[in-house]
């Protein structure tokens, strides 16, 4: 199959995890990648891997995040499709968090997001078309425990910045939604205590935490022509975890 073909898409956090699991998905259905993330070993890897084009980038950073998009257009000619995957998730007891740490998470996850389509619109809407992706979380939703209340937070904002695009955009061609996922198995998410993550698992009716592909397969989804007709959706992937 080839739902993506010649479509160029920019996945931030494109390095591992959600990200290159997206990246991997969409490079099968024939989509040309710009990866970005921090991780220069390991987003050179991928890139390398998948044909892509490599922006180290760290997302709060509003020039690199200008030379990211830039650096796209001038290797792919256009922008069609923007994943926010980028995120960190610190576990930090709420009345332990710092304000640094605070501010980091919020500049990251969120601000980082809003920075990348603040400079990615623009190319979609003069060329009529688009596909924003943001990758939020069911803590966005209901609130976090295991998380740190500042990832939340955060995913809520995500959520509230895709409704606001989705309005925004739509008369230009333009879609914005959102996918939230419970738990991830990712690299990050095994070096969790595992009394926690067995009693994550016991909380999901489909008795399992999420996987990559299973988030990779939304985002191929709503990056499609399939998808045309929907925005300002929250996608969950949850094995219902949560039901709304």
């Amino acid at each position: 199959m080839t739902q993506l073909k010649d479509r160029v898409a920019i996945i931030t956090g494109g390095a591992r995890g959600i990200g290159r699991a997206i990246a991997e998905a969409f490079a099968a259905e024939g989509a040309r990648l710009a990866l970005a993330d921090v991780d220069r070993a390991a987003l050179e890897a991928a890139a390398g891997d998948l044909g892509a084009l490599a922006v180290p980038t760290d997302v709060s950073d509003e020039e690199a995040v200008r030379a990211m998009v830039e650096a796209t257009v001038r290797r792919y000619g256009r922008i069609d499709i923007l994943v926010n995957n980028a995120g960190i998730c610190p576990l930090t007891q709420f009345e332990s968090i710092s304000h640094a740490e605070w501010d980091r998470v919020l500049a990251i996850n969120l601000t980082g997001a809003f920075l990348c389509c603040q400079a990615a619109a623009p190319h979609m809407r003069d060329a009529g078309y688009g596909r924003i992706i943001n990758i939020s979380s069911v803590a966005g939703k209901m609130g976090g425990v295991t998380v740190g209340v500042h990832y939340a937070a955060s995913k809520a904002g995500m959520l509230g910045l895709t409704w606001s695009l989705a309005r925004l955009y739509a008369p230009f061609g333009i879609t914005a939604n959102a996918i939230t996922p419970v738990t991830v198995e990712t690299d990050l998410t095994r070096d969790w205590p595992p009394e926690i993550l067995e009693q994550l698992r016991r909380s999901i009716p489909l008795g399992r935490l999420a996987r990559v592909a299973d988030v990779a397969s939304a985002a191929v989804f709503l990056a499609s022509e399939q998808s045309g007709f929907i925005t300002g959706e929250v996608l969950d992937v949850n094995g219902g975890f949560l039901m709304d």
